[in-house]
């Protein structure tokens, strides 16, 4: 862990905790795993205060416990988890993006659980001034919009090993495995592998377990309820089980990469494309199984009021097909019966043929996405008119080579992100050489290398030629490391993150008398009248700096989940 995030984190929580809290923080992050008298110790608190800080950490779950036994007693470890301290700075974008996908019911509801950390389901109905036993029109609207969070994993529901760090849990499951086959007559080297298979075995059973659509509901849904979405009927029913606020943000910038490169209407298909599997991949960061979808079945999802003909070349497959039914030309022109169904089955070819020309329009489209260079999509198969997938992982390596280059051609010239993909082309190269492919002299190239090498987009190697190692007897190649350069680019995303928040927290300490005039109760709605035209124009200027300042922390926090999310 880097210095600068732990610098972002113990601001994020003095932020959002107050500074007791950014106290425990810091001696966590900064010393790892403690007892309760070796934190006491080191952040010099009286041990009620540290005990409500700890409880408070732990409620939104950015501080874990582990039981251990030593010297025959047993002892509690405390350990930070600066990840989900770092989230705190995605809540407000997870509650917006909650509001426009499900509702604005949905938004309250995900801003509340989000400011008390773990709650219960009956403490979510008694904020909202409702009875959880209660079968009014209300409560029902809010038991739903519960049962859309639940099933669309924008919530979780508590387990108890939440609490619990990642290396205590396989430890755990180490020690009984090993326990287990402690007697087999094998080599260890064959337990040991015997062992870790069996751990990432019962661990993958635990993540499939929490992943169900039936974790923490205890009772079918009420048919009388009103659901706006077959989806939503088929959820069942939440309890008080059902608690946690772990939000998964889904980034669409594939989609925007797809305009950029085929064009308007083939990034729409896209992201469809996107919407469909994030149904299959909620709750999943990253998924490393592959899901499959078919061209019916992303044209059963598509609206229609797309255009997806004009934009392509017309073909064959996409003309008018003809709904004549000469089976249905009968001679019984007056019997009211057979006219009817033969209207009822020309509506069904009509329907059926324009199903047909927009899976058949839908299926150039995403051809063209299979076919770039960048490989949006992967036909796998032929079944319902082709079968395709998303390889997440090749699209995400991609999406960060290119948002560095952006980077690098930003900071030192389109030069520089020249020679950065000939590097990268070639592997190592001498400078003469790269020289030479580059059709630039040396002179020109050194100090953009030079530049690259400074913010870590390049490294250089020295090889010898003599036992002396003169400098004009040694070749100096150069060459980019990808996981050295992205990690280096976070420590500078979060050096940047931890200015924009005291600067925030600057502007807002110069005002704070302003502030606290502002927050009177009196005040509140009334500010023409009690505020002086300078202390308006104050406190415009306050909002309009504040807004400058959120709107550039959500664009580092993008880049953030760019290169080390994903």
């Amino acid at each position: 862990m880097s210095q600068y995030a732990v610098e972002l984190c113990e601001v994020v929580i003095q932020e959002f905790f107050g500074e007791c809290c950014a106290t425990v923080c810091h001696a966590l992050l900064n010393h790892g795993r403690m007892t309760l008298q070796t934190l006491r110790s080191r952040t010099k608190l009286p041990l009620k205060k540290l005990r409500q800080a700890l409880v408070s950490l732990m409620r939104h779950h950015l501080v874990l416990y582990a039981k251990v036994i030593e010297h025959l007693r047993e002892v509690t470890h405390y350990e930070a988890q600066w990840t989900e301290i770092y989230n705190f700075v995605r809540k407000g974008k997870a509650v917006y993006i909650i509001s426009q996908r499900v509702s604005q019911e949905a938004g309250s509801i995900a801003k509340y659980i989000a400011t008390q950390g773990r709650v219960r389901v009956s403490d979510i109905f008694k904020a909202f001034g409702k009875d959880p036993d209660a079968v009014d029109d209300e409560t029902n609207k809010l038991r739903n919009e519960i049962y859309a969070l639940m099933e669309k994993k924008f919530l979780d529901v508590v387990q108890p090993r939440h609490l619990i760090p990642m290396f205590d849990q396989e430890m755990e499951l180490r020690l009984k495995h090993t326990e287990r086959l402690k007697s087999e007559n094998m080599s260890d080297a064959k337990r040991n592998h015997e062992i870790q298979d069996a751990i990432q075995l019962d661990l993958a059973k635990l993540d499939a377990a929490e992943q169900s659509k039936e974790v923490g509901m205890k009772r079918k849904p009420i048919e009388s309820f009103a659901r706006p979405s077959k989806r939503r009927r088929r959820a069942g029913a939440a309890d008080e089980t059902a608690d946690g606020d772990d939000f998964v943000l889904v980034p669409d910038p594939d989609a925007l990469l797809a305009e950029r490169r085929i064009g308007k209407t083939t990034s729409i298909v896209y992201s469809h494309v996107l919407s469909l599997l994030e149904t299959k991949t909620a709750g999943i960061p990253m998924p490393n199984q592959h899901f499959f979808f078919t061209t019916m079945e992303l044209s059963r999802h598509f609206k229609d009021d797309i255009d997806l003909v004009s934009c392509i070349v017309k073909d064959s497959s996409l003309k008018t097909l003809s709904v004549s039914n000469p089976v249905l030309i009968g001679e019984d022109d007056e019997d009211d019966e057979d006219e009817d169904e033969d209207v009822d089955m020309d509506a069904e070819a009509a329907d059926e043929s324009k199903r047909d020309r927009k899976a058949a329009a839908l299926l150039q489209h995403l051809e063209l996405l299979a076919d770039s260079s960048l490989r949006f999509l992967t036909k796998t198969g032929t079944r319902a008119m082709g079968e395709w997938m998303v390889d997440y992982t090749y699209l995400s390596t991609v999406l960060r080579e290119i948002h560095y280059e952006n980077i690098i051609e930003q900071k030192l010239g389109d030069q520089a992100k020249t020679l950065l993909r000939i590097i990268k082309d070639k592997g190592k190269i001498a400078e003469q050489q790269l020289s030479n492919l580059a059709l630039l002299r040396q002179k020109d190239i050194r100090a953009h290398l030079t530049s690259m090498c400074e913010v870590g987009a390049l490294d250089i190697q020295e090889v010898p030629r003599s036992a002396d190692r003169a400098p004009s007897k040694t070749f100096y190649l150069w060459f980019h490391r990808t996981d050295r350069a992205y990690s280096l680019l976070l420590d500078q995303l979060f050096k940047s993150m931890v200015r924009v928040l005291r600067r925030l927290r600057s502007e807002r300490d110069q005002r704070s008398l302003l502030l606290q005039k502002v927050e009177r109760s009196n005040v509140q709605g009334n500010e023409e009248k009690y505020l002086q035209k300078f202390e308006l124009a104050d406190l415009k200027k306050l909002g309009l700096v504040e807004q400058q300042l959120l709107v550039q922390l959500a664009r580092l926090d993008e880049l953030v989940m760019l290169f080390g999310d994903f």
